[in-house]
């Protein structure tokens, strides 16, 4: 499947059900890849925000691209509730944040 046709299928399944936190998870990391950061960060919002998922990688990922968007402070409290769901991520925080 191509990332266009992953982003239509996970766009569909938002339309159906807009509470489908994997749509949105898979489209926000479909919509990284792409570059298309503010698209993915919509996303992000929504699964951290709005449906208030309890997911590591959400809030990895919305902390990275926080930190890369100059957010130091939202960064580290999405980096924060990563690390608070899954400790297991301190080790490859550290590699992460060493290269930036």
């Amino acid at each position: 499947m191509t990332p266009f046709e992953i982003i239509a299928q996970a766009t569909q399944a938002i339309a159906a059900n807009p509470s489908d936190a994997a749509a949105y998870k898979q489209r926000a990391i479909i919509l990284c890849q792409m570059r298309q950061f503010d698209d993915a960060m919509a996303d992000l919002d929504m699964l951290a925000d709005t449906l208030r998922v309890d997911d590591a990688e959400v809030f990895q990922l919305r902390g990275t691209l926080r930190m890369n968007r100059g957010d130091k402070t939202g960064a580290l409290d999405d980096m924060r509730k990563a690390l608070d769901l899954n400790p297991a991520l301190m080790q490859k925080l550290c590699g992460e944040f060493k290269t930036q």
